[in-house]
């Protein structure tokens, strides 16, 4: 059996990242090698729960005699964690190798740090802001992170519509602009169908999203009459009232390969249910929450249809358990505000409605057998009455 100290740098590196943050704390006791190979883990995605937190790192990269701060490759804050320019300003130059930076409370954030991110974070892969009052001179600066894959600018309200033409010529694959209002068709719609690596697009509370640009995605002069986005694969939209059949049923056809659909608020009905199970079949996750104009029947016809669904949101779409009695209670949430409306419809609710549709089917075929099986019955028996009235006159006229 080989000792630690005859395994390779990079077994012990590869094991070390697979732990969890206390356990490579404890590494860095093993061995020399251990140590060596834990404390660049260590650093690579520091925990930051509070703003406090932040404010020690910031202090610790400061003093340290080390560079750690060349470790960091994630930087991840959440809602309880505040920040403004000035620290930010602080902490980039020290974490120079930074590849994900999301910061989900921004709203003391400007242009005065955001448009220096691509200079101090070259390496940047994964950028998000929610509510920063960034403008398009932040936009303008953040297209220069030349290896940006997933960009997020929630709820930033100062952006203006041609905001992402910054990042046309980059290979964007997630793009989340929920709750941003500034969006419209002539410069944002026409600017998004460059993203041609895009996967994955969040368009969530946009208020001004109308048919014409989902329109714009499905077919413009630009893509000589072709649809754009063809690479979507997850595809998230509060419709409101504009956003009917007419609007998502051909967008639905032209995006073949999405497996994460959610319609909210959408003003659609089942002929949207029965187009998805018809044009999409690699869904695995669906939500139309809020959709109050689809039925029960619609629903079960969808779910009998696409065998990959695993998961439906269905919240405030007025259907109870009641539809669907096929399902056991223990199936559904024990406690819930909503009782007995439904919210979800998870994969053993949704695997008992199809094997329901199935048993209905068998019945069905073997109560058709059946008839058939007596009709023929009955057809032979007549012929052999017949026969029996032929022969039997035969028999009396020859006599």
């Amino acid at each position: 059996m080989s000792k630690f100290e005859e395994l390779p740098r990079e077994i012990i590196s590869l094991f070390c990242s697979l732990l969890k943050q206390p356990a490579k704390y404890n590494c860095i006791f093993v061995n020399k090698e251990f140590h060596a190979a834990a404390i660049p883990e260590l650093w690579r995605e520091p925990v930051l729960t509070s703003t406090s937190t932040v404010k020690q790192l910031l202090k610790c990269l400061k003093l340290s005699k080390h560079q750690r701060g060349e470790y960091i490759r994630v930087i991840k804050l959440g809602f309880k964690v505040v920040m403004n320019d000035g620290e930010l300003l602080s902490l980039m130059p020290l974490m120079p190798n930074l590849e994900v930076l999301e910061l989900r409370r921004a709203d003391e954030l400007t242009d005065k740090s955001i448009m220096r991110v691509s200079h101090y974070c070259p390496q940047l892969k994964s950028f998000g802001l929610k509510g920063a009052l960034v403008t398009y001179r932040s936009a303008h600066y953040l297209g220069q992170c030349q290896k940006l894959t997933r960009l997020s600018l929630e709820s930033c309200p100062n952006l203006t519509p041609w905001a992402l033409l910054p990042f046309a010529q980059l290979h964007i694959e997630y793009l989340d602009l929920s709750g941003c209002k500034w969006l419209n068709v002539t410069e944002t719609a026409y600017d998004l169908c460059s993203f041609e690596h895009l996967t994955n697009l969040n368009l969530v509370c946009c208020d001004t999203i109308s048919m014409d640009f989902i329109n714009h995605l499905t077919a413009n002069d630009r893509h000589h009459g072709n649809p754009c986005l063809t690479k979507l694969q997850d595809f998230s939209i509060t419709g409101g009232t504009i956003i009917e059949d007419s609007v998502i049923i051909p967008f639905i056809k032209t995006h073949p390969n999405i497996r994460g659909l959610f319609l909210l608020e959408c003003a659609i009905t089942d002929r949207t249910l029965d187009a998805i199970s018809r044009y999409l079949p690699y869904l695995y996750n669906l939500d139309v929450s809020f959709c109050g104009k689809l039925t029960q029947r619609g629903v079960r016809k969808l779910v009998c249809k696409c065998p990959n669904l695993r998961l439906l949101g269905l919240k405030d779409c007025g259907m109870t358990q009641t539809d669907f009695p096929e399902i056991p209670s223990s199936v559904f949430p024990a406690n819930t505000k909503n009782y007995p409306h439904i919210n979800t419809l998870s994969y053993d609710a949704l695997e008992h409605i199809r094997d329901r549709s199935h048993d209905q089917q068998q019945e069905q075929e073997d109560m058709e057998d059946a008839e058939m099986t007596d009709s023929v019955v009955r057809a032979i028996n007549d012929d052999s009455v017949t026969e029996s009235y032929n022969y039997i006159q035969q028999y009396l006229n020859a006599g």
